[in-house]
């Protein structure tokens, strides 16, 4: 792609990103009774792991089947911690180490759910969500994590299509 084609490109991405803080502060604000900055940090996560896990359909639908994954695993995490709450600070990381190691064998899953790095981003962002957002629920917390997923995946989906649409139309000099 020559220099021009590419600053149309990066301007269509630059347009998407305007956007897409748009519809965070849009709907953002209305997910949480607690106050908060935003969750568009998420939709970006989201769209870059698109492009990390290969630029296809096939690619988001790991990368949000591992978000749920990292979610639930976050979940049991928590509930884990009733149980060892007299350990003190000793307790999440008694947690993490049963845990973590079960979450690794989702490796030899199917591969809708084999890709593991991306469970610890859905994780992080759900307990991101979970300890710094006032007044949130965990099916609030999951579901405000999921809905960002999916608009990042589908930003890197539409970014490819227009990179792949632009690379394909026939420049002026041909014509």
């Amino acid at each position: 792609m020559n220099k021009n084609r590419f600053l149309i490109f990066a301007l269509y991405v630059g347009l998407q990103s305007f956007l897409l803080q748009i519809v965070d502060q849009l709907i953002g604000t209305h997910l949480t009774p607690g106050g908060h900055s935003g969750f568009v940090f998420i939709a970006f996560q989201g769209w870059a792991l698109y492009f990390l896990l290969g630029s296809n359909i096939k690619g988001a639908v790991k990368g949000f089947c591992g978000y749920v994954l990292g979610i639930l695993f976050a979940i049991i995490m928590i509930g884990l911690l009733g149980i060892f709450a007299g350990a003190g600070m000793w307790a999440v990381p008694i947690v993490a180490l049963i845990v973590v190691p079960f979450m690794m064998y989702f490796e030899f899953a199917p591969w809708c759910i084999s890709n593991v790095a991306v469970f610890f981003v859905g994780a992080g962002a759900f307990f991101g969500i979970v300890n710094y957002v006032e007044g949130v629920t965990i099916p609030g917390a999951a579901g405000i994590v999921l809905l960002y997923c999916a608009l990042g995946l589908a930003s890197g989906w539409m970014s490819i299509l227009f990179r792949t649409w632009l690379e394909h139309k026939p420049s002026a000099e041909k014509m």
